[in-house]
């Protein structure tokens, strides 16, 4: 802190001073921009009312499209629901932009019945390889319809939205491809047009505000401060709530998390490269050190690991301190003290109980001495009696041995000597 040798009333009169003065207008900080690259699916959505795919079947061109809201109620009604047979063959067949260089959507309603039959035909595997490609540009289509409301935060957008401001989206005039007004606005476009509608209102609204203002300014004089400071109050958290929004959409769509930004939905995809472009691009950014999806993955995974070690030693530690205090301050490692080694007379104390110990474990024992007499064993050897192995050259305890089963007079085992 800078020692500026005010005190703290001088200070706050200082900014009193500075309040009821000449109200000082900041000029506001802009968004922070991102890649403009995020957005690469959403103008396509906006400004040409669909996505595009090229592919080639049976060494004929194709262009594929994404489908938008209305075109998936027509094609429900048509084939009667979503389990009709005819249902995959209508989806490919709205799912058709192009055809050898030809335009399909000027004439779609008479080119519907020839389409139709040629997916028809298609073997099955060969028309769920082509339904999985038009799924997929169907999800990055939904995707940008999401992206629509952090996109209307850009300056782009709004540059754009002065540009077509009052002009048919769907008309060639902006897609630049005869026939897209049968499409009619998609939920991307909607969504565009509304937020910029509601912008240009809320703008509005301001500057009818600063007019008010200025007129009571001129009336009111030092007690307009309170309000301006409440406005700016109030324009710096509308500001950050929107920065807030953002963030919230676009970690929502490039990676997967919750929109409460509790933790990540079940299902997130993996972004891969469909291309050579693509996955240069990806090695370009790897290179720069820009973290990528897989990157987020292992870094959240490391992130959850090293919080549980935390966890764990945090939870060690309290126990370690839990029994410190129920043992006097002592910490406890196999019964002894860490930093006091056994004294001279504990020493002899676990001497002499360790003797103690081992002379009643002595005298409960009972001993066969027989057991060491080599007579004995050979004794035993010569009239083919059991016996126990003779101990003679062995450190074993005689203590631990069975004992030998005791031959009964006038038994036929039994010989007096």
């Amino acid at each position: 802190m800078v020692d500026t040798g005010l005190t703290y009333g001088d200070e706050q009169e200082a900014l009193q001073k500075e309040v009821d003065g000449e109200v000082n207008i900041s000029a506001p900080q802009p968004f922070p921009e991102v890649n403009p690259e995020v957005y690469r699916d959403v103008e396509p959505l906006l400004f040409r009312g669909f996505l595009s795919q090229v592919a080639e079947i049976n060494d004929v061109s194709f262009v594929f499209k994404s489908i938008n809201q209305h075109e998936f109620e027509l094609i429900r009604l048509m084939s009667g629901g979503s389990n009709s047979k005819n249902y995959n063959d209508l989806f490919l067949t709205f799912g058709v932009l192009m055809v050898d260089g030809q335009n399909v959507l000027r004439d779609r309603d008479k080119l519907q019945p020839e389409l139709c039959e040629f997916f028809r035909a298609f073997p099955h595997v060969a028309k769920q390889k082509v339904i999985r490609h038009l799924s997929e540009i169907n999800r990055r289509a939904y995707q940008s319809v999401i992206l629509t409301e952090a996109y209307a935060m850009e300056s782009t957008s709004r540059l754009r939205w002065a540009q077509l401001q009052g002009v048919d989206l769907t008309s060639t005039a902006v897609s630049g491809i005869p026939g897209s007004a049968i499409l009619g606005l998609n939920w991307s476009q909607l969504m565009w047009r509304a937020l910029n509608y509601f912008e240009d209102l809320r703008g509005q609204y301001e500057a009818d505000w600063e007019n008010a203002k200025f007129v009571a300014g001129a009336m009111v004089g030092k007690g307009m401060s309170k309000v301006h400071s409440s406005d700016r109050s109030r324009k710096e958290k509308e500001r950050t709530d929107k920065i807030a929004r953002k963030d919230k959409l676009l970690r929502h769509v490039l990676l997967g998390e919750a929109m409460d930004g509790s933790s990540k939905e079940s299902g997130t995809r993996v972004q891969v490269a469909n291309s050579v472009p693509e996955l240069a691009e990806q090695l370009q950014a790897d290179l720069r050190g820009e973290k990528d999806w897989h990157d987020q993955v292992i870094e959240a995974h490391e992130q959850r690991v090293r919080q549980g070690y935390e966890t764990k030693a945090a939870h060690l530690r309290e126990v370690a301190e839990a029994r410190r205090e129920e043992f006097g301050g002592k910490p406890l490692l196999g019964g002894t003290d860490l930093t006091k080694g056994l004294s001279a007379q504990e020493v002899q104390e676990r001497l002499l109980r360790q003797r103690q110990l081992n002379a009643q474990r002595a005298a409960s024992q009972i001993v066969y001495p027989e057991l060491y007499d080599e007579r004995h064993a050979e004794f035993m050897d010569k009239w083919n009696l059991p016996r126990v192995e003779t101990v003679t050259k062995t450190d074993r305890d005689p203590s631990t041995a069975v004992p030998l089963p005791a031959a009964k007079p006038g038994s036929s085992t039994w010989r007096g000597r």
